[in-house]
């Protein structure tokens, strides 16, 4: 279960988390390619096929919708592949994979409670993610870091990146 959290100001959530005991682990850049086959059947489905290179490896992660009522819960499996990202890719292109949408973000991350709290800086706006096996703890790391809970954005980065292109192409910025 996860909430994310628009913020203006990263650093000042550090400072909370550090005044709570806690050190934000150091910045690692992330790329994350969103897969689907032709016609976008998981995309349909609101499913997620997700390659992200960590170290020295790729993190694949697969996310299926759970119907909730303000957090965005979703089952999810995730699985440390020991390729690239580009071999990764090429196995599941054989399958008839594609990249649908690709994301970068630096992330800190650190535990509050029993929720992880990341820190993401993306292009488009940096946020606080806060993810957790149970709704309870998702809520308490919330309210902890001074966040409304009721405020939380529910989206994945890729639905707030296309988004922000969308307001790009609106204002004639992007083509």
């Amino acid at each position: 279960m996860e909430l994310k959290f628009r913020v203006n100001d990263l650093s000042g959530v550090a400072e909370r988390l550090r005044a709570l005991g806690i050190e934000p682990g150091e910045p690692a850049e992330e790329k994350n390619l969103l897969l689907d086959l032709h016609g976008g059947p998981l995309r349909k489905t609101d499913t997620l096929f997700r390659l992200r290179s960590i170290g020295n490896g790729v993190l694949l992660t697969v996310k299926k919708p759970i119907p909730s009522t303000c957090l965005k819960v979703r089952l999810e499996r995730e699985t440390m592949l020991s390729c690239s990202l580009e071999e990764a890719l090429e196995l599941f292109s054989l399958l008839g994979y594609g990249v649908v949408c690709t994301y970068e973000k630096k992330r800190r991350e650190c535990r509050l409670g029993d929720a992880a709290v990341c820190l993401d800086e993306l292009w488009f706006g940096s946020f606080v993610e806060i993810e957790a096996a149970s709704g309870d703890a998702v809520m308490e790391a919330a309210g902890r870091l001074g966040f409304d809970p009721g405020e939380g954005i529910r989206f994945s980065y890729a639905h707030l990146q296309r988004d922000a292109e969308e307001e790009l192409r609106n204002e004639g910025l992007l083509t």
